[in-house]
């Protein structure tokens, strides 16, 4: 194996003294009290969706969240959350952070909080294994002296990712055509979803050509506008089945499936269990 040189950071991204040690890590679902809008003062908060919706309700709007959206939240900033019945989340409070050219406690320069879609490759990758081991080693019983110095490294390596793909992400945004076109197509399939949508119909509708609606749309996601739309489909699904007495085949053509059985296959692909086991595995 070739040697792959690393050698002394040339300058460190953080203001002396002042790298971030991780404060707590709390796991959030659609059963923890929500409905008071909150802050933590001189505290940043890092939050990841691991399975099903939301919104983070803010003093002035709200943001749209879902599965694997990574949320950087400043300190000092009201927020609440409002959930679907299959959210799964966990967040982590940071403390003493305070990066090169920024006050303390912020992540981004701007005041709302920044989100960041995660995908399942490069540095989003990584940064999904930071979030994996940060929450592995949470949930350890260990009270050795190393515990909070690990914690604090694994913290300091998340952060560091999340703030240069957020700033890489805000760059593109600001100067790259094909991002804001990619969101122009994600803000359109979340509009259509539901209904019996395919890619010309986007394309038309966009006045663009399936190629370019394709590769702009999964160089901003990670994934092809089809699975997108199967994702959130099936994510309603879940939240049906959980929330109303419907049956499978209304909630199939509820969620723009026409046959039923098809509609069981995917569920059961994409969740690892067919709808009836999975409605009645989290309503016990």
């Amino acid at each position: 194996m070739p040697i792959i040189p690393f050698g002394s950071p040339k300058q460190s991204q953080f203001e002396l003294g002042r790298r971030p040690y991780l404060e707590s890590v709390e796991n959030l679902n659609n059963i923890t009290s929500f409905g008071t809008l909150r802050s933590h003062h001189d505290i940043a908060e890092l939050l990841f969706i691991e399975k099903g919706h939301g919104r983070l309700l803010l003093k002035d709007g709200s943001l749209q969240l879902r599965t694997d959206d990574l949320v950087m939240i400043n300190s000092d900033v009201l927020h609440d959350f409002k959930v679907s019945t299959s959210f799964m989340a966990f967040t982590m409070h940071l403390s003493s952070l305070q990066l090169c050219g920024l006050p303390l406690g912020q992540l981004t320069k701007a005041p709302q909080p920044f989100v960041l879609h995660l995908s399942q490759e490069g540095q989003h990758a990584f940064l999904r294994g930071l979030l994996r081991e940060i929450k592995l080693y949470a949930a350890f019983n260990d009270d050795s002296p190393e515990r909070a110095e690990i914690a604090a490294c694994l913290l300091q390596a998340l952060v560091l990712t999340a703030v240069k793909l957020a700033s890489e992400a805000n760059e593109a945004g600001e100067d790259n055509a094909s991002y804001n076109m990619g969101t122009r197509i994600k803000e359109y399939i979340d509009a259509h979803y539901l209904e019996d949508l395919k890619l010309p119909d986007i394309a038309e509708a966009l006045h663009i050509n399936l190629y370019y609606l394709s590769h702009t749309f999964k160089d901003l996601t990670g994934s092809s506008p089809m699975q997108y739309i199967i994702r959130r489909r099936i994510d309603e699904a879940q939240t049906l089945l959980l929330t109303t007495n419907m049956t499978i085949t209304d909630i199939a053509m509820q969620c723009g499936y026409n046959n039923s059985n098809y509609f069981q296959s995917v569920f059961s692909n994409i969740v690892g269990m067919p709808p009836g086991k999975y409605r009645k595995t989290w309503s016990q």
